[in-house]
């Protein structure tokens, strides 16, 4: 794929520009000149002839380098793509049918050996990250949550609980791991029912084994996303070096568009898809309140600014005021000032941020 996307932005620039050329300054004939001269300087694998139509000549001009470079584009991709396949053909019928399904079976095995790993060496790797096993105190607090939203849910087997010291307002669910930043519970002002919302929303994570899912991703785009890091390391490593960085951008551009523009905003909307469903289970639960109160407080460090593509198509959560609205109760209709501000005392009977919306009743169960 990274081969595909080089060969076809490059086919598209060099379409382009003999259309433009061609059409609209020195005729269709200059197609045949320059690729002559691209045998002796840079030998493309067909011939610049084809990237270009003969319309594009013949209309000249904007337009002629318009389609030159979706014509270009389009066939030096589909070259890239359908010649190991075409050249098998030519040998053997069989061979690229061979060549596909080996293709899927080393894929899926891949995938899998990569869940295998993730899963039985998830506790090794989440303490070399920084997690801990909980204290007494922590674990007198959050685990009672973890075991109440897992039957209530009806998770046979309740996550595990590590401590994260990071100051960091986050918690996250692995395979068989729920993760509690202390960061967490300090913006929550260890409130029980917000932290208990976030558990909630983390236990449904667990239940639907989403980190799994997420890691057989991964293990299907293990060899792009193994590139993609080669190329990132590289690129950091060279940063002092102009030349070498220069020549490693040219190389290695196509790996880091094949995961930005294709890999990841699948994952990332499958993620976003995910959130709203742990979002929807744990209200259903019981616990929409406490996340709701947890969501005005954090909503800032889960959602950003929201604007670019790495906030909006890279985004691994939905906005989070569009998570609130799915979160609110019928004939709740709080206003915007009031969800955010969260101020109705804890003892008037109302959620805070939520004017006249009793508190629920999940920690005294």
């Amino acid at each position: 794929m990274p081969l595909a996307v080089f060969l076809g932005v490059f086919g598209a620039i060099l379409g382009g520009i003999s259309g433009l050329v061609s059409g609209g300054i020195a005729g269709p004939g200059v197609a045949r000149q320059v690729n002559g001269i691209l045998t002796w300087v840079l030998p493309l694998p067909i011939s610049l002839a084809d990237l270009l139509p003969t319309s594009a000549a013949q209309i000249g001009g904007m337009i002629g380098a318009l389609i030159g470079a979706v014509n270009g584009g389009l066939k030096m991709a589909y070259y890239a793509l359908a010649t190991p396949f075409l050249s098998l053909w030519v040998v053997d019928s069989g061979y690229p049918i061979a060549l596909a399904l080996g293709q899927v079976v080393t894929a899926v095995t891949v995938a899998a050996a990569y869940v295998l790993y993730c899963r039985i060496a998830e506790p090794a790797r989440l303490r070399v990250a920084g997690a801990r096993r909980p204290s007494r105190r922590e674990a007198e607090l959050l685990e009672p949550m973890i075991a109440r939203a897992a039957a209530r849910m009806g998770v046979d087997r309740a996550p595990k609980l590590l401590i994260d010291d990071s100051r960091e307002p986050n918690a996250h669910s692995g395979i068989q791991h729920i993760i509690v930043n202390r960061g967490l519970l300090d913006a929550l002002s260890y409130d029980p029912e917000a932290v208990a919302g976030v558990i909630a929303h983390e236990v449904a994570h667990y239940k639907h084994g989403d980190a799994l899912s997420l890691a057989w991703n991964r293990g299907l785009a293990w060899p792009l996303f193994l590139l993609y890091e080669i190329a990132y390391r590289a690129q950091a490593s060279a940063v002092y070096l102009t030349v070498l960085l220069a020549l490693l951008r040219v190389l290695l551009w196509s790996v880091t568009v094949t995961i930005r523009v294709l890999v990841i905003p699948f994952s990332a909307r499958h993620w976003r898809r995910t959130e709203l469903r742990a979002d929807a289970e744990a209200r259903e639960a019981g616990y929409g309140p406490g996340l709701y109160t947890a969501l005005t407080r954090l909503g800032a460090s889960f959602d950003g600014a929201r604007n670019g593509w790495d906030q909006a198509v890279l985004a691994t959560h939905p906005p989070t005021e569009l998570r609130l609205e799915l979160l609110e109760e019928p004939g709740d209709q709080p206003a915007l000032h009031d969800a955010l501000l969260g101020t109705a005392p804890r003892g008037s009977g109302s959620l805070p941020g939520i004017p006249g919306h009793p508190e629920s009743q999940l920690l005294k169960d």
